[in-house]
């Protein structure tokens, strides 16, 4: 399996060709106005069958429209457009057949490879300006992805942090990522469609957060304002992962609450822009930082209440903080309130946490449960 470094937060980090692959078999990009690098109009009618069994073209039995011609045939992924000649593709039959060579990088002009074994050219598509997020964000989610079967185990894992100051080390580091991510939706998007995308994504959970991302696409913020037909929303997507899911997380569910609350309380995201945490160089006199000084019982309570209107419940508040708002609205004000998002209550997470917090002695009286800790977790989990 072909690797490549790529530039991260904390310095370069390791990309596998599969995630690319991964990618396209969930859809997870724009696809809508998408031109080939020959600057051709192309739609993705099938993205193919995954070729996880055999040697040859990564997705076969594609079918895909170039400027309005239905064509079928295969799929080839590549980090960059040269890799089909050193990965000896003009040698081997079994790739005659491929009609579009999709590749995470652009190619400048000079370079570009002529398919000299094909009386047919492949159309090419550079897919990295078609990406909903950054790449590391993509890595990030398919490592906790696959970290997801550790998550049931009753003992306490071997990279589980040994304290409170540990995990707050740990915590800043997910910390300042999620900033990031923050800072790069914020340099593409302004306040309300960020907030809007990033939103929509996490009421989409780990498992139908691709569908949710192109629904914050094609459907903005002023189209839910005016009013939409949230079946006829939920029916533009056809790949949702319905298996196991309770009635109350049900994507349908989902995109109902939040056109309840683009329509009631349109005006939450300014509300959220405008609400008041304490940065951190405001608290660092206290002797003691804690929920109660951090005034989180009330924050949460407004949160919950005035600006989601109580539409959002439980668990799933929290997490719509602490994932998206809290590093978006520190971004903005260019203000850390990372002592904050540590404190705040624990979003979705697996309920085995606590019972490990509990053994590992990190939560009593005064040191309650918290999304920190969560965090703390899941980061020694990337990095173990």
């Amino acid at each position: 399996m072909e690797i490549m470094e790529a530039p991260g937060l904390y310095g370069h980090f390791s990309v596998k060709e599969r995630l690319i692959q991964k990618i396209w078999e969930k859809g997870d990009f724009k696809t809508d106005k998408i031109r080939t690098l020959e600057d051709k109009k192309l739609n993705i009618i099938d993205s193919g069958k995954w070729n996880l069994a055999e040697e040859g073209p990564d997705f076969k039995g594609a079918r895909i429209s170039i400027d309005g011609q239905t064509i079928e045939g295969d799929v080839e992924i590549h980090f960059e457009e040269k890799d089909w000649i050193r990965h000896g593709h003009d040698q081997d039959p079994a790739f005659t057949h491929v009609i579009l060579h999709v590749v995470l990088y652009p190619t400048k002009e000079k370079n570009r490879v002529f398919f000299a074994d094909r009386k047919q050219q492949p159309h090419t598509l550079v897919l990295l300006p078609y990406l909903f997020k950054s790449l590391e964000e993509y890595a990030e989610e398919d490592a906790l992805e696959k970290l997801a079967g550790i998550y049931t185990q009753s003992s306490i894992p071997d990279h589980f942090p040994q304290n409170l100051e540990k995990c707050k080390d740990w915590a800043r580091k997910r910390w300042i990522q999620k900033c990031k991510h923050a800072e790069n939706r914020l340099n593409s998007a302004n306040w309300e469609n960020a907030c809007h995308q990033w939103f929509l994504e996490v009421l989409g959970y780990r498992r139908n957060r691709t569908p949710m991302a192109r629904i914050a696409q094609v459907f903005p913020v002023k189209a839910w304002r005016t009013g939409l037909n949230e079946d006829e929303v939920y029916a533009s997507q056809k790949d949702w992962k319905l298996r196991g899911c309770r009635p109350a997380n049900h994507p349908k569910k989902r995109l109902q609450q939040y056109a309840l609350l683009s329509k009631k309380f349109s005006r939450w995201m300014i509300a959220m822009q405008k609400m008041d945490f304490s940065e951190d160089r405001s608290i660092e006199a206290l002797a003691l930082i804690n929920r109660k000084n951090l005034r989180l019982k009330k924050l949460e309570e407004v949160w919950a209440q005035k600006l989601l209107g109580g539409i959002f419940g439980g668990t799933r508040q929290h997490t719509l903080m602490v994932d998206a708002c809290l590093p978006l609205w520190s971004v903005y004000h260019g203000k850390s309130i990372f002592e904050t998002w540590f404190y705040w209550s624990a979003g979705d997470i697996p309920a085995v946490f606590r019972k490990w917090c509990q053994q590992g002695n990190l939560i009593n009286h005064s040191q309650p449960f918290c999304n920190g800790l969560t965090q703390a977790i899941l980061w020694g989990s990337m990095k173990r």
